[in-house]
C-alpha cells in the first residue's frame, strides 16, 4: 500500500501541473521518493540540507508562480523547512510540503526519529493535514482529492505553503511487483487528468469600487503610482501601459521589475534619494498615492509619507493580508492587479511630473560622477551589475545592504532591447539574510535563464552549503559576495558610535575569505580590485556560462562615509 500511495500522491501532484521536486534522502520517505523516481515527468533535485532545499523552492515559486515540493523524512528534517515556510507563507509563496513522518503508534513512545509532526510550522501554512497511514480499508480516492485541494490551497491567490503530513508504516522499500491500481480508479488511470479539478479563482472588484476610485484619481492634481513588488510578466506589463495612460509619478521599488527599465513612463527614478534635497517641498502635498503591490525596499520614503501623509492612500492588491505598515490607507481594493490596470482612465500630462523626473535625472547624474572611481565601493557594485547583467537574465539580491544599494543606485542596462529588464528576486517577506544563495539556484530553474547573485558575506555563510546546488545548476549562478568582514549594515545604526560593544556583537568580524568554498565545490573564483576589473571579471564569468563567485572585499567603515558623503552631495546640489 505505500508503493500505491506514493505513486498516486506523485501523480496526481503531476496532473495538477506541479512537476518539480526537491529531494532531501531520508528512510521514511522512500515511497514517495521512489514514485518521484519512477515518474517520466516529474523534474527533480537532491539536496542535502533540508534549510536550503526550503529556499532552492521558495526561489523556483518565485520565478514561475508555481510551487516546487519538497520531500523529506521524519524528525528534525522537517523542522529544517521551517525559515523557508515563514518566508513563502508571509510572502504569499506557493510551496508544498510533503513530510513524511512515523505511524500514530509510535507517537510519544521514544521511538527513534519521532517528534510531534502534526502543525509543526503553527499557523503558517494555508492549509494542513496529517494523512494517514496507508491501508486497503481507506479509499484512494481520499488520497486524490486531498492532492487535489493541496495544488488548490498553495496556487490560487493569494498562493501559500501547505504541508501534507504523510505516516508510512514499514516496510517502506518497493518490491519488484508492479504496483495494482484498484479498479475504483481504472477511469482516472485512463483520463490522464486530475480526480478533482478545482476552477481558477480571479479577484474583481465592484463597479462601485472602480467607480470609487475613478473620481478620486480624476480629482487628483499630484498623484504617485507606487509600484511595490509584482509577481507576474502580466501585471508588469500591465503597469507599464497605465503608466502611459495615468501620466502621473511613478515610484518604482527595485522588486516591481520596472526599476531598471530605461523606457519606463514618467519613472522617477532616485525617488529615495530626491526626499533629501529642496525638491520635496513638492511632495509635502500629495492628493493621492496609488500604490500596487507589496513591500517597499525605501524605508526613507516609508518615513516622508508619515511626516507628510496624502490625502487619499489606495493600495491595490490580490491577497487578504493588511499591507499597511504606516497605517495611512484610506482604501484597500482586492484584486488581481491586471484587471484594475485595465479599467483606470487615461489624464494629461503634468507639468509637476516633470520638474520631478528632471530632479531626478539630475540625481543620477550627481551619483554617476561621485560614484566613478577605480576604488570598488558597496554602491559601485550594485550599480555595475545592474549595468552589465544582460536582459534575458535573472538578478537575485540578499538582504541588508545588497538590496538597498541597489534600490539606490541600480539603473538597468543600456542596450537595444530597452523595454526589457532582468527578473528581480527576493525574499523580503521576513527580510532575513539566509537562504540567499539556494533560492538565487531555484530561481534559475523556474526562469530557465542564467541568474546572478548579489550576497552579503554574512549572508554566503549562512548559505555556504548551498554551493552544492550552484556546482550542480544547469543554469549558470554567478555570487557577488560583497566581503565586508561582518554586519555591514549595522554600522548605520545608533549602537555604531558604542564602540566598546559594536565590534563583538554588531559588527561580528570573521576574517573569512571565500576562496578555498569556491575551490571546495570546484566553482570559478574571481576577486576583483578595481571596478575595472569587476567589470573585466563579470563578462568573463558569463561567457565562461559557468556558475562562479565573485568576491569583492569592501570596507564597512568607508561604505557608512560614502553614502554619507554622497548624500551631502546631493543635497549641496539642489541648494
Amino acid at each position: 500500500m505505500n508503493q500505491l500511495w506514493g505513486y498516486l500522491i506523485i501523480e496526481e501532484l503531476v496532473r495538477n501541473g506541479v512537476y518539480y521536486f526537491v529531494i532531501s534522502p531520508g528512510s521514511r520517505s522512500t515511497p514517495l521518493t521512489v514514485a518521484v523516481a519512477q515518474n517520466r515527468q516529474a523534474k527533480k533535485i537532491i539536496c542535502l540540507d533540508e534549510r536550503a532545499a526550503g529556499f532552492h523552492a521558495i526561489g523556483y515559486a518565485r520565478a514561475t508562480g508555481n510551487p516546487a515540493v519538497l520531500i523529506c523524512t521524519s524528525g528534525t528534517a522537517a523542522a529544517n523547512y521551517l525559515p523557508a515556510v515563514i518566508e513563502a507563507s508571509i510572502d504569499n509563496i506557493p510551496l508544498i510540503i510533503l513530510s513524511s513522518d512515523r505511524p500514530p503508534e509510535l507517537r510519544q513512545t521514544g521511538a527513534n526519529q519521532t517528534i510531534n509532526q502534526v502543525n509543526l510550522y503553527g499557523n503558517y501554512p494555508a492549509w494542513q493535514f496529517d494523512l494517514p497511514c496507508p491501508t486497503a480499508e481507506i479509499s484512494p480516492n481520499v488520497v486524490l482529492t486531498t492532492i487535489d485541494l493541496t495544488v488548490s490551497k498553495s496556487r490560487q491567490a493569494p498562493g501559500g505553503v501547505v504541508h501534507l503530513n504523510c505516516m508510512f508504516r514499514e516496510p517502506l522499500a518497493p518490491t519488484d511487483a508492479p504496483i495494482e491500481i484498484p479498479t475504483s480508479l481504472v477511469k482516472w488511470k485512463e483520463t490522464r487528468s486530475p480526480h478533482t479539478c478545482y476552477a481558477g479563482k480571479l479577484t474583481i472588484p465592484t463597479p462601485d469600487e472602480i467607480e470609487s476610485l475613478i473620481e478620486i484619481i480624476q480629482s487628483t492634481t499630484k498623484g504617485i503610482l507606487v509600484v511595490g513588488q509584482l509577481k507576474s510578466t502580466v501585471d508588469i506589463q500591465a503597469v507599464v501601459e497605465l503608466a502611459l495612460r495615468l501620466n502621473w509619478a511613478v515610484f518604482a521599488d527595485i522588486q516591481s521589475g520596472l526599476r531598471l527599465r530605461r523606457d519606463f513612463p514618467n519613472l522617477i527614478h532616485y525617488f529615495d534619494r530626491l526626499l533629501l534635497t529642496d525638491v520635496a517641498v513638492e511632495l509635502e502635498q500629495i492628493d493621492t498615492i496609488v500604490q500596487l503591490g507589496t513591500r517597499l525596499v525605501s524605508s526613507q520614503w516609508l518615513k516622508w509619507i508619515e511626516k507628510y501623509p496624502p490625502q487619499n492612500y489606495i493600495v491595490v492588491v490580490n491577497d487578504g493580508d493588511r499591507h499597511d505598515p504606516s497605517h495611512l490607507v484610506s482604501l484597500r481594493i482586492e484584486s488581481d492587479i491586471a484587471y484594475l490596470c485595465q479599467q483606470l482612465p487615461r489624464l494629461s500630462a503634468s507639468e509637476w511630473v516633470q520638474k520631478l523626473r528632471s530632479a531626478s535625472d539630475r540625481i543620477g547624474v550627481t551619483a554617476a560622477k561621485f560614484l566613478k572611481t577605480a576604488k570598488l565601493t558597496e554602491p559601485l557594485i550594485a550599480r555595475t551589475i545592474s549595468e552589465l547583467i544582460p536582459s534575458q537574465h535573472g538578478l537575485w539580491v540578499s538582504n541588508s545592504m545588497p538590496i538597498r544599494d541597489l534600490d539606490m543606485f541600480g539603473v538597468g542596462a543600456m542596450g537595444a532591447s530597452e523595454a526589457l529588464s532582468p527578473r528581480i528576486g527576493a525574499n523580503r517577506g521576513t527580510s532575513g539574510i539566509e537562504g540567499a544563495i539556494a533560492s538565487a539556484t531555484g530561481f534559475a530553474v523556474g526562469l530557465q535563464a542564467p541568474v546572478t547573485a548579489i550576497v552579503g558575506d554574512l549572508s554566503s555563510l549562512h548559505d555556504l552549503n548551498s554551493l552544492a546546488l550552484l556546482q550542480r545548476s544547469i543554469q549558470p549562478v554567478i555570487v557577488v559576495i560583497i566581503n565586508n568582514d561582518g554586519g555591514g549594515i549595522f554600522s548605520f545604526l545608533p549602537i555604531a558610535k558604542s564602540t566598546e560593544i559594536f565590534d563583538t556583537y554588531f559588527g561580528t568580524p570573521h576574517g573569512i575569505n571565500f576562496s578555498h568554498a569556491a575551490a571546495m565545490f570546484e566553482l570559478d573564483y574571481y576577486h576583483p580590485q578595481t571596478a575595472d576589473e569587476l567589470m573585466r571579471d563579470y563578462h568573463q564569468a558569463l561567457v565562461a556560462r559557468r556558475s562562479a563567485i565573485i568576491e569583492v572585499t569592501t570596507d564597512r567603515s568607508e561604505n557608512l562615509q560614502l553614502h554619507q558623503a554622497l548624500n551631502l552631495n546631493i543635497q549641496q546640489q539642489f541648494k
